[in-house]
């Protein structure tokens, strides 16, 4: 172990100068038990880190970390974070082994097992051989496998997926076809996309009707996690707004199964979740307002007949990405999962 001299864990953040990256700066500079000493950056290298993140920019005295490129990482890390875009920690990822205890990847290079769909959605992971193992994490369903150097954390859309079909698979309550739409917002597509401000404002539009890498994602977490299979259409649609998520799956009852069953369901699943809140019948519905700023996800489930209609939202970068980041390298360090995630919505209502 690398403690610091304040006694926090040494970590570093691969991929610093993203939106993900940004907020785990922003979230870890403030966690009881870890001390971010390294941040790498290609374009940035060189430059001082608290001038560059506009959460640090007020700052009368800003720190002296400077961003470094990811091959200059060196010494021994407690837990290193990568943020870096899909594809890319495949290359280094011998080299970030052999400094860490632990890599809690947010990028989906290491997301699948299937050799077939990572060469159609990530093929870089196969290019490039790594003996250390991998896991695929969600905090609230995974088992903590410390046997593996690399932690893969879900996609934004895939988690927020997987939070409205849960409890229905779990339980064995629907059957058929599961049909899901997810809506999100731009600052999902990172700081790369090329989709103009023009298109999306005053906006809101299918983004990929087929074909989406979080389809594959869903299905092998609920068959990896329940061993059970799901026929899934999954839609990802825009909204005009520059962050947060809503996915909504509508789905079909088996026989008898009533409305009393869905709440137990959820509720049972649930309740213990320090970061999911199910909505009860008549309490509210989810919202991305609410949840914008937070390491939340609101989840409610409504059913009409046999027809089952779940929906989830997160902040994508939060919930989606850092935040849940952070939750996982909360459990596999023993500290309490919610240590650097108690904050309230920084936002403003309405």
């Amino acid at each position: 172990m690398s403690i610091t001299e304040n006694g926090r864990k040494r970590v570093a953040i691969l991929g610093g100068s993203g939106f993900t990256g940004a907020e785990l700066y922003r979230l870890l500079r403030k966690h009881p038990h870890f001390e971010v000493d390294f941040v790498s950056s290609e374009s940035k290298a060189g430059f001082p880190v608290d001038k560059f993140y506009i959460g640090s920019i007020h700052k009368k005295k800003p720190g002296s970390l400077k961003f470094n490129k990811a091959a200059e990482l060196d010494g021994h890390y407690d837990a290193i974070f990568s943020c870096l875009p899909t594809g890319s920690l495949p290359k280094i990822i011998q080299h970030a082994a052999e400094h860490t205890d632990y890599i809690f990847n947010v990028s989906g290079d290491y997301r699948i097992a299937d050799t077939d769909l990572l060469n159609r959605h990530y093929p870089e992971t196969l290019k490039h051989d790594f003996e250390g193992g991998w896991h695929y994490y969600i905090p609230e369903f995974s088992e903590i496998n410390s046997a593996v150097k690399v932690v893969n954390l879900p996609g934004c859309m895939a988690v927020a997926t997987l939070y409205t079909l849960y409890p229905l698979v779990a339980h064995d309550l629907i059957e058929g076809r599961v049909v899901t739409d997810a809506k999100t917002g731009s600052s999902g597509g990172g700081k790369s996309t090329t989709e103009h401000h023009a298109e999306r404002s005053h906006n809101f539009r299918a983004y990929k009707v087929h074909g989406h890498r979080h389809k594959p994602e869903v299905e092998h977490a609920l068959t990896y996690h329940l061993d059970r299979s799901v026929n899934l259409q999954f839609s990802v649609f825009s909204l005009d707004l520059p962050r947060g998520i809503m996915a909504t799956s509508y789905s079909l009852l088996k026989e008898h199964v009533t409305d009393v069953d869905v709440k137990k369901a959820f509720y049972s699943a649930y309740a213990s979740k320090p970061f999911l809140h199910y909505f009860n019948s008549g309490s509210g519905s989810p919202m991305i307002k609410t949840v914008v700023g937070t390491n939340y996800a609101e989840i409610g489930a409504y059913v009409e007949g046999r027809n089952c209609v779940s929906i989830a939202t997160i902040d994508n970068l939060i919930k989606g990405a850092a935040g849940q980041a952070i939750q996982a390298a909360n459990l596999y360090f023993g500290f309490p999962e919610e240590a650097g995630l108690q904050f309230e919505f920084e936002g403003a209502w309405p």
